[in-house]
């Protein structure tokens, strides 16, 4: 996900991504991959980052609407695409 993370590592209470995961040893920080930006307090969504998830959105809704994409990857994209609409809300782009 794009974003800046703004967790304290030494005391990560609150990150998303930590919640129930297994953390390899010797890892600091965020899980990269567990992400989720329109969930986490932690997340900072800059004015850098909308344009991209703007691109986004629009990627997904081509997936959504083009009938030849599969079902398994149309499901893939809605929830795309709700996760892309929740940050762009939370940062008051009026999409």
């Amino acid at each position: 996900m794009l974003n800046n993370c703004t967790a304290d590592h030494t005391n990560p209470v609150g990150a998303v991504c930590l919640e129930n995961a297994i953390v390899p040893e010797g890892h600091t920080g965020p899980l990269d991959e567990r992400c989720r930006p329109d969930r986490c307090a932690n997340s900072m969504i800059g004015p850098e980052h909308l344009p991209i998830y703007d691109s986004h959105q629009r990627k997904q809704l081509q997936l959504i609407n083009n009938p030849s994409t599969p079902a398994c990857r149309r499901d893939l994209a809605e929830r795309e695409l709700d996760i892309t609409r929740n940050v762009l809300k939370m940062s008051g782009d009026p999409q």
